[in-house]
């Protein structure tokens, strides 16, 4: 389903004038407003390529590789913190909010390896496991003993080659976070407390909804 300019996201930095139907939402379990299609990604932010056909070529080539995996499907949503290679650039990116929209930057490619992840989600499942539900639309499964400390708006530092957590990054006092949402969007900010909303400070103080932040290294 194609979507028409003045329908996309506010953070999606592109021009609302310009031909009306001219990309797909794309399929992914990001947010539309924190993700953007393959396509959108190498033709009109990277400026790889000219057209819609050519970033379908470069994708079904097998030169996008995402937090570790390739894909091959032009349609595919990546977003906020991914690890994007592309094979043909040799050049590492992920996605990051500035001045309220969504922006590439270029990484190092040692930072392929680790990504940052919200848990959305907490459960027991089949044989006594916990399921962590994560905002990109991963899952981990783990010990009871080993998840008890995991909270919902916590977040996990993943190593994506062997699926493994490597740092837990809990939502408390002093935790650095990124606003994912609402009129701070975008803006990196220190938690004073926790309570039934996080009161942040970055030289001024403020109050979020917990969904609306994202805890960083």
């Amino acid at each position: 389903m194609h979507m028409k300019r003045l329908a996309m996201p506010k953070t999606w930095p592109l021009p609302r004038k310009g031909k009306k139907r001219f990309v797909s939402k794309g399929r992914g379990s990001l947010p539309l407003e924190l993700s953007l299609p393959l396509t959108v990604f190498l033709r009109d932010i990277l400026k790889a390529v000219e057209t819609g056909k050519e970033a379908k070529k470069v994708v079904k080539e097998g030169n996008i590789i995402v937090d570790g995996r390739t894909v091959k499907d032009e349609k595919y949503r990546v977003g906020l913190f991914d690890r994007i290679y592309i094979k043909k650039m040799d050049k590492a990116f992920t996605i990051t909010i500035e001045k309220k929209k969504l922006k590439a930057v270029e990484i190092g490619k040692e930072s392929l390896r680790e990504k940052e992840v919200k848990v959305i989600g907490k459960k027991t499942v089949k044989g006594g496991k916990i399921q962590i539900n994560l905002y990109d639309g991963k899952n981990l499964l783990m010990e009871e003993k080993e998840a008890k400390n995991i909270k919902v708006h916590d977040s996990l530092l993943l190593d994506l080659e062997k699926n493994k957590v490597v740092k837990h990054l809990k939502l408390e006092k002093n935790a650095k976070v990124f606003v994912i949402k609402g009129k701070h969007l975008g803006e990196k900010a220190k938690v004073k407390e926790v309570n039934k909303e996080v009161v942040l400070t970055d030289g001024k103080e403020f109050k979020v909804p917990k969904e609306n932040v994202f805890v960083i290294r």
